[in-house]
């Protein structure tokens, strides 16, 4: 039976049985979430957070009563033959994570693997992601990319990742956490070479910033200031580099503070290791 778009807004492929929705939920700023995710957090039968406190903070927010249950790396052994067993009973599952799209860097894969094996319909939910919320406001070219996700905790295992992708083409895009940045931003300088780089924190959030430049001065202005939340960088491909030294001719450190509302923030961003090479086109 085709899809149908019902008045709620939830699509049912299969009448009897329910469906898994993968919900994308806003990476800081509580307004940047889809009228069509509010819908089927409204409709579905629950929803399996990765942080319950964090998607209740979303969910009280709009006021959304839908019951949560928590779902993450630790526990979903014991959850996914729950969660299957409501489908097949005609209940509707959304799956969120802490913020963005779930399933990049995030808990997740095992249930959709085995919400299709067992035979129910997967819905995307699209909506903020912090990969490509980084990409497009980078200045580097962002046609190509390559997204391998946080990277490992040894120098040793970091500089053997980094070889792999070296030689790629496109734009390289990593998420890193606050502790960890500045060692991985010299790491990058020593095995690609230093290329440019946009590394991007607290996107959408009041104290969002962008550092633009090439790895050496990117490094350079970071060590200076306190660092705190979590950090996206986008780095250039080895072609693109060719010629040239800067990456654009944006300021090297912009601050954000207008427009974004503080109490309308929600926690931090989060998009596995794999890697996730993507063209896009007329996007």
């Amino acid at each position: 039976m085709d899809s149908i778009l019902t008045e709620k807004g939830i699509m049912y492929d299969h009448p009897g049985q329910g469906a898994l929705y993968i919900v994308s939920t806003p990476i800081g700023n509580l307004s940047d979430i889809t009228v069509r995710a509010l819908k089927v957090l409204q409709s579905v039968g629950l929803v399996a957070s990765e942080d319950t406190r964090v998607t209740r903070s979303l969910m009280t927010h709009h006021q959304i009563p839908t019951p949560l249950v928590s779902y993450h790396a630790h526990n979903q052994e014991e959850k996914i033959p729950l969660f299957l067993d409501r489908l097949k009973n005609g209940i509707s599952i959304a799956l969120v994570s802490d913020a963005g799209t779930p399933l990049i860097s995030d808990p997740g894969s095992e249930l959709v693997r085995r919400t299709i094996e067992a035979g129910f319909c997967v819905h995307p939910v699209p909506g903020p992601s912090s990969v490509l919320s980084a990409l497009v406001s980078s200045g580097i070219e962002p046609g190509r990319f390559l997204f391998d996700g946080f990277l490992p905790r040894t120098p040793g295992e970091i500089r053997k990742r980094l070889e792999r992708v070296k030689e790629y083409d496109g734009a390289l895009v990593f998420l890193e956490s606050p502790h960890r940045v500045l060692k991985t931003l010299l790491l990058m300088q020593e095995v690609l070479g230093d290329r440019g780089a946009s590394v991007h924190r607290e996107m959408t959030k009041a104290f969002e910033s962008v550092t633009r430049g090439v790895l050496s001065e990117v490094s350079a202005i970071l060590s200076r200031k306190p660092l705190k939340g979590e950090f996206t960088i986008v780095v250039a491909g080895k072609e693109r580099e060719k010629g040239r030294k800067r990456v654009n001719r944006y300021p090297r450190e912009s601050d954000s503070h207008e427009g974004v509302d503080p109490v309308e923030e929600a926690g931090a961003s989060g998009e596995d290791d794999g890697l996730f090479d993507f063209e896009l086109e007329g996007v």
